[in-house]
């Protein structure tokens, strides 16, 4: 689940189980996923029932979701039939981190049945556990911080023991500052002489930031895309473990990143972290599991969030939320 901006209203109670549907009519894609279906069944050995296909309001691109019921093998589980998640196409990164996953308790929803072709399609695909409450938000009371940060160290943990693959992320940052210049200029952005001077005084710290982050270490996993929206759990609100979903990001990298990340959705809304301080909650939480934790880490964070309120203007498409966009200015201020 892709989190579409700052300003994304998040569900806070159970499941979607009647999620924003677009209509069959004028949407082809859960026309496309019954097309399919047959050559599904076949390959989960006619253990998945029919398939409720639908499109939330977050989902982007051509991925097909759908609710079902599925009758597990003998040891996966002792009920006799099971509400499960579909989606497809998966890419194969998630894909192969369902599967490492499984073998830890409360780090990903269970996987009960995965390929990579479906009929004549090359297509990966899995069936998953539905779990019963979230995504996380408002109705676990501030608890569903915490939820999330220890859910995060799990996966960090779990993480640890898959070798290292691909590159780390390495935004353009300076191509990001212009943009964000051009931006201020050529449109009628709240508080631009603000912008302008808050952004003017960044590009004297420009390389250094840059500098700085491109040596961060980059030798462990990163979720990549650690929000509240990507994380559920199997009881009621209020409790936990949380469950995290979404493996389509992950990659190597700095946790700080996954931080920062995180802690820079609430710059609008931090009334709502109450003293929670994000990114020295997950580096506690790391260092509880015994997980490397860099000594100038709270200095990394840093720079992370100057280069990522510098980049907003040219991220509105993203981030462009008018509560965020303020935010944003207020912390580049503040790092200038």
């Amino acid at each position: 689940m892709a989190l579409p901006s700052p300003g994304f209203n998040q569900a806070t109670s159970q499941s979607p189980s009647s999620p924003s549907i677009d209509s069959p009519a004028t949407d082809p894609q859960p026309l496309f996923g019954s097309a399919l279906e047959p050559a599904l069944r076949e390959a989960c050995d006619q253990r998945l029932s029919g398939v409720s296909w639908f499109r939330t309001d977050w989902q982007r691109g051509g991925a097909l979701t759908g609710y079902a019921r599925y009758t597990p093998q003998n040891g996966q589980t002792a009920s006799l039939e099971v509400d499960v998640v579909v989606k497809l196409p998966v890419p194969p990164r998630e894909r192969r981190w369902l599967i490492h996953l499984q073998a830890y308790d409360h780090v990903a929803p269970r996987l009960f049945a995965h390929g990579e072709t479906l009929g004549e399609y090359d297509m990966a695909w899995v069936v998953m556990e539905r779990m019963a409450y979230g995504p996380l938000g408002a109705n676990w009371k501030g608890k569903e911080f915490d939820l999330l940060v220890e859910a995060a160290g799990r996966f960090y943990l779990a993480a640890s023991e898959m070798p290292l693959q691909g590159q780390p992320q390495q935004l353009d940052w300076e191509k990001l500052f212009h943009r964000s210049r051009k931006i201020v200029r050529e449109h009628n952005l709240p508080h631009e002489q603000r912008w302008n001077r808050a952004l003017k005084q960044a590009q004297r710290k420009l390389k250094d930031w840059i500098t700085r982050w491109k040596n961060r270490p980059v030798d462990h996993w990163c979720h990549g895309d650690l929000h509240l929206g990507n994380a559920m759990t199997r009881t009621a609100p209020d409790t936990g473990p949380a469950v995290l979903l979404d493996y389509a990001e992950t990659r190597p990298g700095c946790w700080v990143e996954d931080a920062v990340y995180f802690e820079h959705l609430f710059w609008a809304r931090r009334q709502r972290l109450g003293d929670r301080k994000l990114c020295k909650m997950i580096a506690r939480q790391r260092k509880q599991l015994g997980l490397p934790v860099d000594s100038d880490w709270a200095w990394l964070a840093a720079v992370k969030r100057a280069l990522l309120a510098m980049s907003t203007p040219a991220r509105l498409a993203f981030d462009g939320d008018p509560h965020h966009v303020e935010a944003a200015l207020k912390v580049l201020e503040a790092s200038v």
